[in-house]
């Protein structure tokens, strides 16, 4: 195998692996990192030594994304940084010990703020390694997404079935995989599904004698019962909401026309039927109790986000427009949160990536955002447009995992485990243009 490809995939393997527990699990974390470093060094070598061209759109996206916590990490004179925003109650408890006229950062706590930009540099390295990859090696790439999604499914089910490989501390036995949070798994489901389903389009796209469509219709049915009846034992429901995204999809992916193809519209349509029918079967008929499980979570009146998203824009609106720092939300939300809502339980997560990542990152952060956003769409299109090989199969993958998860973050934090991430990462990736000038 390629040097190169092998690299990225070991990158993959190992942030997926390791990286599922977030910032209660910094050992892990740094496991990751220092990993990641040693890949990333070969991986450079590599590419120097057959003087490759590495990816510079990647590069401009990871350089803007990284721009915002380094930026908030510059020490400032006193006369700078008291007049920020939001910075009264520091400036008073730093009077207490003397310390107020130190030079101090933009970030109120710049320990964390550093530990989340060390913790973004493993996907984005995917990103760039990725994104210096031909039409054909990225296909490699999201067939092992796919591989890792039913890893989790079969992991997850020994741990449901027999109470086995539970890699973090919970109360009550779901599926997760190697993910600490149930959300992130269902997520890691929903973009194995895709990719697991393109990388049976893309295999059958490469052959020389493509099978029949109704191999890759059964195949892509089969899939998408299975990863709908895991999504189902992790107990998300947003999960189980946004299969009604993810499976239609996986339809669409698996039977959109392609240049040659002798698929028939009809053939298309029943393929989509046969995927839903199949799923929707395993909802009705699953009798492991997850259904009823997941269904009365619907029900529950122990529902604190609006609390904490009220919470949120109030500690926005006072550090607003430069932000509280990267990796800040737990310190500043113990000083934001109302008396009313105060219980046993920590506010780790804002549960909605928007709303914490304005209140971390103030303006440029949302304004970097939309500028990435902005040049994804305009370069998706141009690559779809090009008709290229593999090309169109793998941008609906990504628009599709991508939309999914800027939908779940509306109510969770996907993006706040390395694990997921890095699957993002692979998955912007397809959508910029592949360093090759002649067909595939």
């Amino acid at each position: 195998m390629d040097p190169v490809v092998l690299s990225a995939i070991l990158l993959l393997i190992v942030s997926t692996l390791l990286g599922g527990g977030g910032t209660p699990s910094p050992l892990l974390e740094l496991a990751v990192q220092l990993i990641g470093a040693g890949i990333a060094a070969f991986w450079g070598i590599q590419m120097l030594r057959r003087n490759a061209k590495i990816s510079l759109p990647a590069l401009v996206i990871a350089a803007l994304f990284l721009l915002v916590p380094l930026v908030q990490l510059v020490p400032l004179p006193p006369s700078v940084w008291q007049a920020l925003p939001g910075r009264a109650p520091e400036i008073e408890a730093l009077k207490l010990v003397g310390a107020e006229n130190s030079w101090r950062s933009i970030s109120m706590a710049p320990d964390r703020t550093l530990a989340s930009l060390l913790a973004s540099i493993p996907p984005l390295l995917l990103l760039v390694m990725v994104a210096s990859m031909r039409r054909r090696d990225r296909a490699l790439m999201v067939a092992v997404v796919g591989a890792i999604g039913l890893l989790t499914l079969f992991v997850g089910l020994l741990q449901v079935r027999a109470g086995v490989l539970l890699f973090w501390d919970r109360s009550d036995v779901v599926l997760t995989g190697f993910q600490a949070n149930r959300n992130t798994t269902a997520d890691v489901l929903l973009v194995g599904l895709l990719a697991g389903v393109t990388a049976l389009r893309l295999w059958n796209e490469g052959r020389s004698r493509p099978r029949s469509p109704v191999v890759i219709l059964t195949a892509s049915a089969v899939l998408s019962i299975m990863i709908a009846t895991g999504v189902f034992m992790t107990g998300s429901r947003s999960g189980v909401v946004l299969l009604l995204i993810a499976v239609p999809a996986a339809a669409i992916i698996a039977f959109l026309q392609v240049q040659g193809s002798s698929r028939r519209p009809l053939l298309a349509g029943l393929g989509a039927l046969i995927i839903l029918a199949g799923a929707g079967l395993v909802v009705a008929q699953s009798a492991n109790g997850s259904i009823v499980k997941v269904v009365s979570r619907f029900s529950t009146d122990d529902e604190t986000r609006p609390e904490l998203w009220r919470d949120t824009r109030y500690a926005i609106n006072e550090s607003f427009p430069f932000g509280t720092g990267i990796g800040t939300f737990v310190p500043i939300m113990f000083a934001a949160e109302r008396l009313e809502v105060v219980d046993t339980r920590l506010p780790n997560r804002a549960h909605n990536e928007y709303l914490e990542y304005t209140m971390e990152s103030g303006i440029a952060g949302p304004l970097a955002m939309l500028v990435i956003s902005l040049y994804l769409i305009v370069i998706a299109w141009k690559e779809w447009r090009k008709h290229q090989p593999f090309s169109r199969a793998q941008i609906s993958c990504a628009i599709a995992a991508m939309t999914i998860v800027a939908l779940h973050s509306i109510v969770d934090y996907p993006f706040r485990s390395m694990s997921m991430a890095s699957l993002i990462a692979i998955m912007v990736a397809l959508l910029l243009p592949a360093p090759e000038r002649k067909p595939e």
